[in-house]
């Protein structure tokens, strides 16, 4: 059973927007998530940078890995990104040695992806990095406090997507320097 949450009349209080100062957090979940979430993704993007693949590829090396010689269309239905970009995502770990297609030995139309002796090893130190990056974000809050935390932003996020486990900038373009979208020779046509 779905419960609902009453902003307007929360005890005594109301909900309302508070006067905005910089120094000050707002009392906005949204407003907090949004902030929280754009400065999370840039530092884990940088945290990654060493290993040479950004949060989409490591999301991606983790679900190879956890399910070795599935093909790319089972991937792209799974984690509903479009056909065509789990291609091109696909074509960029292969390209840089990371993952590879292998033919399925019962159906040779299929080709199954498997993570390389490379993709194992930079998805154990991204993995290691991801901890780190964890460690760090989580700085100013104790075990219990990152319990409820997560607790409760699951909380939230079932209300949201059926996708919990995958971003929903997995099947997007990655996000140039200066926030544009990069576009891939393909996307250009």
């Amino acid at each position: 059973m779905a419960s609902t949450c009453n902003l307007l009349n929360v005890g005594d209080k109301k909900l309302r927007i508070e006067p905005p100062a910089p120094d000050t957090a707002p009392r906005s979940v949204g407003f907090l998530i949004s902030q929280l979430g754009f400065f999370s993704s840039k530092g884990f993007m940088d945290a990654l940078e060493p290993v040479g693949i950004d949060p989409r590829e490591f999301l991606l090396l983790r679900f190879v890995a956890a399910d070795e010689g599935s093909s790319q269309q089972a991937l792209s239905e799974r984690l509903d990104i479009p056909a065509s970009r789990m291609v091109a995502l696909v074509d960029h770990l292969e390209e840089a040695g990371l993952v590879e297609r292998r033919a399925d030995p019962e159906d040779r139309r299929v080709r199954g992806l498997h993570l390389t002796r490379k993709g194992r090893g930079t998805l154990e130190r991204a993995g290691k990095i991801a901890i780190d990056y964890e460690t760090r974000l989580c700085a100013g809050i104790n075990r219990e406090e990152r319990e409820l935390l997560i607790d409760l932003l699951q909380k939230l996020q079932v209300t949201q997507t059926a996708l919990r486990g995958v971003h929903p900038g997995l099947g997007k373009d990655p996000p140039t320097a200066h926030g544009e979208i990069a576009r891939t020779p393909r996307d250009r046509t």
